[in-house]
Order: structure tokens, then C-alpha cells, then sequence
């Protein structure tokens, strides 16, 4: 099983300790089922899902919720991309909403 680490532009607590790098394992099915899929797709393209890429981040890099709020806008979505990587895509590019 595949793992992607970010090193973080701000430390977040964790589990009562300092985090610096988030280690983030390969997502498997239940992890989809639990928290379903990271963007919505519809007419106008895809759009980041934020609740849904929080509970990723949450369980693959195994850190709580309020861990997960605290992270700086940069580090979210450096998690985001490597969630997006597991999907099948590149994370080479963001995808933004409009």
C-alpha cells in the first residue's frame, strides 16, 4: 500500500503531540464508503468537496477532526492534492470551484 507525506507549513497538535509531517496511507473502499467521494461532479465540472477531503485526512493520515480544522489553507490543500492523487489524478493542478 502506497503512502504520500506533506511537510507542513505550520505544525499542527495531534494525539497531545506536535505534527510537522502528515503521512497519509492509500485509501481503500471502505474509506469511500465512509467518507465518500473528495469532489462533486455535475454540469459545470468538478467541484472540492471540503467535508468530505476533511474526513480523508482525517482517517488516512490518522489525526483527529480538530487537528484536521486547525491545518493552515496551504497544508489542507497540499492534502487535497495528494488525496486527489489516489483518485487518479495527477494533483499537479488544483481543481477550483468557479
Amino acid at each position: 500500500m502506497t503512502a504520500s507525506s506533506i511537510t507542513l507549513t505550520k505544525p499542527v497538535h495531534a494525539h497531545g503531540e506536535e505534527v510537522r509531517v502528515l503521512t497519509l496511507r492509500e485509501p481503500v473502499a471502505d474509506d469511500i464508503i465512509i467518507c465518500g467521494y473528495p469532489l462533486s461532479i455535475g454540469d459545470g465540472g468538478a467541484t472540492p468537496q471540503a467535508g468530505a477531503i476533511a474526513k480523508y485526512i482525517a482517517r488516512l493520515a490518522d489525526i483527529p477532526p480538530s487537528s484536521v480544522r486547525s491545518l493552515a489553507p496551504a497544508d489542507f490543500m497540499a492534502a487535497f492534492q495528494v488525496i486527489m492523487h489516489f483518485f487518479g489524478g495527477t494533483g499537479a493542478e488544483p481543481i477550483t470551484p468557479d
